[in-house]
């Protein structure tokens, strides 16, 4: 066979070879250019697995709690900011992962620039906005500040790939159940919109149930769960001397009945 033929039958290797790798990269962008993915698929996908917490071990499938990798709990101004510290303090799970320092994240940014922009804050607004912009260190714009500095536009931002609806009102509360265990087991913290009735801001004991919600919402962070008791446990944005120090645990059976919506954030690799 001559050398001629031989190139030609190389080159003809390659490019068939080319065409046939995975577009990896292209589907991947074309899914995160939704904002706010849904189906359990598509999550699995997405989902991050946080190597030294998340587990296949036993003992893990049964238990798992991420509270220790969490900042210290905080104390929302009012009901209207408690969505944007729970945002802040999720984000700032997965920026501290990776670093050997503790970042703050400010949620008051997020609902500034928001109330800029005219819009009255919500939580979906808040995560597209940490997609589209992102959030600045509370070292720059602190916790209760008023105005945004000038400072913001030199400093780095924190955003964040996607987000995603773990469950919604509709879901069966079973599946809410399923799919809380499975991302926290990949350790994945996850915001929760919770019925509660008017004692919920109040609470002094370490768990939560009620017969007859009232109607009021408020945003937790769920952090763990256990299968020995059947329970998850949630972190609150009502201070310290708030339930059990910051946190609140309620039965499967409550959670599956009570929370409405579930949001899990896809992270920056």
């Amino acid at each position: 066979m001559n050398r001629g033929l031989l190139t030609l039958l190389f080159l003809s290797f390659v490019c068939t070879c080319a065409s046939a790798q995975p577009t990896y990269n292209s589907t991947q962008k074309n899914t995160t250019a939704v904002l706010g993915l849904e189906g359990s698929a598509v999550l699995d996908q997405m989902m991050f697995y946080i190597p030294g917490i998340g587990s296949n071990s036993r003992e893990e499938l049964v238990r798992q709690n991420i509270k220790s990798y969490m900042m210290p709990i905080r104390q929302a101004p009012s009901a209207q900011m408690e969505w944007a510290y729970a945002l802040a303090g999720a984000v700032e799970f997965y920026q501290n992962l990776n670093n050997n320092y503790k970042d703050n994240l400010s949620p008051d940014y997020l609902t500034l620039n928001l109330a800029a922009q005219g819009k009255k804050p919500a939580m979906e607004d808040g995560l597209r906005f940490l997609i589209q912009q992102g959030t600045v260190s509370a070292a720059i714009v602190p916790y209760g500040t008023a105005t945004i500095p000038t400072a913001v536009y030199s400093v780095p931002k924190y955003t964040i790939s996607n987000f995603g609806y773990l469950f919604r009102p509709e879901t069966r509360p079973r599946n809410r159940i399923f799919e809380s265990r499975k991302a926290l087991s990949r350790g994945n913290p996850i915001i929760v919109e919770l019925n509660t009735d008017n004692t919920f801001t109040s609470l002094s004991t370490s768990s939560y149930s009620t017969a007859t919600p009232t109607g009021e919402t408020h945003y937790l962070t769920v952090v763990g769960y256990d299968d020995n008791t059947n329970t998850f446990e949630l972190r609150g944005i009502f201070g310290r001397h708030w339930a059990d120090a910051g946190y609140v645990r309620i039965s499967y059976d409550d959670f599956g009945r009570l929370a409405r919506t579930g949001y899990v954030i896809i992270p920056k690799p």
